[in-house]
């Protein structure tokens, strides 16, 4: 079959960008693998390079500079929880089942020294500030839909009715996003669900007489 010459334009355009998301996936994982071995964001654009057998002006063709990449790998990692959240909430049949399930990605994500952790806890804080925004936005997502089942928990009985949503849900969250910090209590105990589970009796159960 003969091919008509704008077919193989095309063909050839649609190789062209695999190549080069392939190439940018490449790029990322071996920032990625970086950060986790420095526990920040403490790394040579240099080294990225190296690790990825390309020069630098190859890498700067994907990435601007070195504020770029990491802004880029910190935000698939948010993308990749809210989108893990929203469909454990999406299955949950009750607001108790809802809210296990979305404490349960976040205790998948946020592993000591994961990227993920080091967005949250410190590793923004190493590179320019325009990453800040974009963590921001994944994170009121996630809060916001935290809220929504903590709502749904008050109607189900589950929540005391004057209970602040949102604050509550913030208190939640905010615990995981500072858990790098808590890395050694979570390594003691031998299990990290043990620490999601705390964090769940102290909020639902309260520390008071």
């Amino acid at each position: 079959m003969v091919r008509r010459a704008d077919d193989m334009g095309q063909g050839g355009a649609g190789a062209k960008t695999a190549k080069a998301a392939a190439t940018r996936e490449k790029i990322m994982a071996a920032a990625t693998q970086l950060m986790v071995e420095r526990g920040g964001t403490g790394f040579q654009i240099g080294e990225v390079s190296d690790r990825c057998g390309m020069s630098k002006g190859a890498l700067y063709y994907y990435f601007a500079d070195k504020g770029s990449l990491v802004q880029a790998v910190f935000d698939r990692a948010m993308e990749g929880l809210v989108a893990d959240v929203e469909a454990a909430v999406a299955q949950a049949p009750s607001s108790r089942a809802s809210i296990l399930e979305l404490v349960g990605a976040l205790v998948h994500a946020v592993r000591p020294g994961s990227a993920l952790t080091l967005a949250l806890a410190h590793g923004i804080w190493d590179v320019e500030h325009e990453v800040l925004p974009h963590i921001k936005e994944h994170m009121e997502r996630i809060i916001a839909v935290l809220e929504a089942q903590l709502e749904r928990a008050k109607v189900e009985g589950l929540v005391k009715p004057d209970a602040n949503s949102h604050l509550v849900a913030v208190a939640i969250i905010g615990a995981f996003a500072i858990s790098e910090y808590a890395g050694e209590a979570v390594d003691a105990a031998g299990d990290p669900e043990a620490f999601a589970r705390g964090v769940l009796d102290v909020v639902f159960h309260g520390i008071g007489a």
